[in-house]
């Protein structure tokens, strides 16, 4: 695909205190899909001067004096890129990006640019798309959908879109899926891919600054906090670990050719 060699996308990075882990695990998996330019890596003030040096081990990386908090950084990015910038956010501990077809063996995504160019092409000129937030293909439909579906941070692209201002200290990837609904721009989540990770178990990262209890004191402050504001849209959810999440209420009708946005209407 031509638009492959011409589109340009900007990798956008935040990372705190996971200097060998980005090595091992986000810049090797960029590296093997040849993307190697346009690598923004937005780290915490302390990690600052660690992490400096990997803009000579590696071409086409930029390191960021970000701020100390994930909130914070996020809301950085959206700022540091121009509007209308294509931007994919990337985790710092990303293995891979895998096919999740129902009852086929996964694979690895041999070209990740390509999926990402192809995911900007069917946005059009705005909006927001991602994949499964893990590799379990046993429910996931292996389709494109367009709605108010949930995309996780861990690897989402946009089109950025300055008026977008995050305010959770976490489940903010919820709160940006809504924030892009009610802008009524398309969200498409590709539901035939799923992001190679180990959530919460890494060290560093948010794993730095409070422990697993006290990340479900915030997550539940935070879903609440979400739920009050936009109670129209989602409702809150239990899962057995004692995490609270946030679920969306609305969904295309049409099998996901077009948005629905009949919760907006008046408002």
């Amino acid at each position: 695909n031509h638009s492959i060699y011409y589109m340009k996308i900007n990798i956008a990075i935040a990372s705190h205190k996971r200097l060998n882990l980005i090595r091992k695990k986000t810049l090797k998996l960029l590296r093997k899909n040849n993307i190697d330019e346009n690598i923004f890596i937005f780290v915490s003030p302390i990690s600052w001067a660690d992490y400096i040096g990997l803009e000579k081990e590696y071409n086409g990386v930029k390191v960021i004096k970000s701020y100390n908090t994930i909130l914070e950084t996020r809301n950085h990015i959206i700022d540091y890129f121009d509007e209308g910038e294509r931007v994919i956010e990337i985790d710092d501990d990303i293995t891979n990006i895998q096919t999740t077809e129902p009852k086929i063996k996964n694979k690895t995504v041999e070209n990740l640019k390509e999926l990402f160019v192809s995911s900007f092409e069917k946005l059009g000129n705005n909006g927001l798309f991602g994949f499964n937030a893990n590799i379990n293909n046993y429910y996931a439909t292996g389709k494109d959908k367009l709605g108010l579906y949930s995309i996780v941070n861990s690897c989402c692209g946009y089109y950025n879109d300055k008026r977008i201002k995050l305010t959770c200290k976490e489940k903010e990837d919820f709160e940006r899926c809504i924030l892009f609904f009610k802008l009524r721009l398309p969200i498409l989540k590709r539901c035939g891919y799923g992001i190679n990770t180990r959530y919460w178990k890494n060290p560093g990262g948010i794993q730095d600054h409070y422990d697993f209890k006290h990340r479900i004191i915030v997550q539940s402050e935070c879903a609440n906090a979400l739920w009050f504001k936009y109670q129209d849209l989602c409702y809150m959810y239990v899962r057995a670990n004692g995490i609270v999440d946030i679920r969306f209420r609305y969904r295309s009708k049409d099998g996901g050719k077009t948005m629905n946005y009949d919760a907006l209407k008046g408002k």
